[in-house]
C-alpha cells in the first residue's frame, strides 16, 4: 500500500516506521521547513514505547532518559514530607523524537510541505501541498496536532476547547544549580500540590541528549487556574501576536512575566520560586479538551492529538499517539479489507482515548484544576 502521512511529529514518525515494516511505501510530510524543535520540553516515557523502540533497535536501554528512582512530596517550606520508591523515566520531546527521525529512511521524510488540500475519490487520496506540490497514494494518515488540517476534512467542525487552566513549563541548566540544589532534586520526581494547583519538576536529557550528572537539564510544569480574560492577556506575546494554544519560550510579554514571578513569589516555597525565577524563557501550554467521533473517512485517517487530546497528568499523550500509530499498521496487516480495517481500529482507539481523557479529567478535579 503506498501511504502518505501529513505530520513528522512523533506519531507521525512511529506510524512511519511501524507501517514501513509491514511492507507499506510510506511518505512522511512536514510542514516545518526545518528540524522540530523541542515542544513540551519533558515527558514520561510508557514501558511499552520503550520496549518497542529497544525491540526495534530505535535506541538501546541505557540511552532512553533519565531515572527517576524517587518520588518526593514538598510542603509548604519546601522540605521532603514523604518520600517513596518511583520507577519513571523522564526524557524530552526533542530526544524522542531525534531517535525516531534518525531511524526512519530519511529520503522519505520531505520539509516544508503544508497540506492545503484533500481530495479523495475513486479509491485513492490526493494532497495538495501549499507549496504547489501534489502527491497521491491508497492511503492518508493525519498526524498533524490539535490544529490538524487532516482532521478538519475527517471531522469537520471539531475544534480543542479550553480547559480552564494552563501548564507553565521550564528548563534549567542543571549546571546552574547548586551541589546541594542537585542532590535535592538529582534522581527523584518532586510535586508540591497545594489549593487549586501544583507544580512538578524532574531533570530531562540535555539540549543533545546528554544524561551525566551536570549535563541535564531541570524541568518544571506548574498548573494555574485562568479565566478567559487572563488567558487572553497571557496569550497575547511580547511581540503583541495573540496565539492560540501556546507562547513558545521567549515570547511571554513582560507583563505575563512579571505577573508569573509575583505568583511565584506569593504562592511557592523558596525552593521551588528559585527555580521559576531563575528560568530564562518559561513556555505556556493551555490545557484543551478533544475528541473526533470516528478516526476515518474514506481512505483519510487521523491519530495522536489530531483526534483527540488527554490532559497531561496521565502522562500518555505520546503514548497514546504510538499506540494509535502501531495499532494500525497491525489492523491493516490483519484485514483484507482497509475500510474494515479502519472500523474496527477507530472503535478501539477511541475507547481506550476515552478512558484516557476521564481519567485526566478526574486528576484534574482533584487538584481543583479546570472546569
Amino acid at each position: 500500500m503506498n501511504i502518505i502521512i501529513i505530520g513528522g511529529s512523533i506519531g507521525g514518525l512511529c506510524a512511519g516506521i511501524a507501517l514501513q515494516e509491514k511492507g507499506n511505501q510510506v511518505n512522511i510530510y512536514e510542514r516545518s521547513p526545518g528540524d522540530m524543535k523541542d515542544r513540551g520540553a519533558g515527558l514520561v516515557i510508557q514501558p511499552d514505547l520503550m520496549d518497542y523502540l529497544i525491540e526495534k533497535g530505535i535506541a538501546p536501554r541505557e540511552v532512553f532518559g533519565v531515572p527517576a528512582t524517587q518520588r518526593q512530596v514538598l510542603d509548604d517550606n519546601g522540605n521532603t514530607a514523604l518520600i517513596y520508591p518511583n520507577d519513571t523515566i523522564f526524557t524530552s520531546w526533542n530526544y524522542l523524537w531525534r531517535r525516531l527521525k534518525d531511524f526512519f529512511p530519511s529520503a522519505n521524510y520531505f520539509n516544508g510541505f503544508e497540506l492545503d488540500k484533500i481530495n479523495d475519490e475513486n479509491g485513492s487520496v490526493r494532497a495538495i501541498f501549499k507549496n504547489g506540490e501534489e502527491r497521491t497514494a491508497d492511503l492518508l494518515i493525519g498526524a498533524d496536532g490539535f490544529n490538524s488540517v487532516v482532521r478538519e476534512y475527517v471531522a469537520p467542525n471539531i475544534h480543542p476547547l479550553y480547559a480552564g487552566y494552563v501548564a507553565y513549563r521550564g528548563l534549567i541548566p542543571e549546571s546552574e544549580l547548586t551541589k546541594e540544589e542537585v542532590a535535592f532534586f538529582g534522581d527523584k520526581f518532586s510535586i508540591y500540590s497545594y489549593e487549586n494547583s501544583h507544580l512538578l519538576c524532574y531533570p530531562v536529557p540535555g539540549p543533545n541528549g546528554e544524561l551525566t550528572e551536570g549535563k541535564r537539564l531541570y524541568n518544571w510544569v506548574w498548573y494555574q487556574n485562568k479565566t478567559q480574560k487572563e488567558l487572553d492577556h497571557l496569550l497575547t506575546g511580547k511581540n503583541g501576536l495573540k496565539r492560540d494554544f501556546t507562547v513558545p519560550a521567549g515570547y511571554l510579554s513582560k507583563a505575563s512575566q512579571e505577573d508569573l514571578n509575583r505568583t511565584a513569589y506569593e504562592q511557592l516555597p523558596t525552593v521551588l520560586r528559585n527555580r521559576v525565577l531563575q528560568t530564562r524563557q518559561p513556555f505556556v501550554q493551555v490545557i484543551l479538551d478533544m475528541a473526533v467521533a470516528q478516526m476515518y473517512k474514506g481512505n483519510v485517517v487521523v491519530l495522536g492529538d489530531a483526534a483527540s487530546l488527554v490532559r497531561p497528568h496521565t502522562a500518555s499523550g505520546t503514548a497514546k499517539a504510538y499506540r494509535d500509530a502501531i495499532t494500525l499498521a497491525m489492523n491493516l496487516e490483519e484485514h483484507l479489507d482497509t475500510q474494515a480495517a479502519l472500523r474496527f481500529w477507530s472503535e478501539q482507539q477511541l475507547r481506550h482515548a476515552k478512558a484516557l481523557t476521564i481519567h485526566g479529567q478526574q486528576l484534574a478535579a482533584r487538584s481543583g484544576l479546570g472546569n
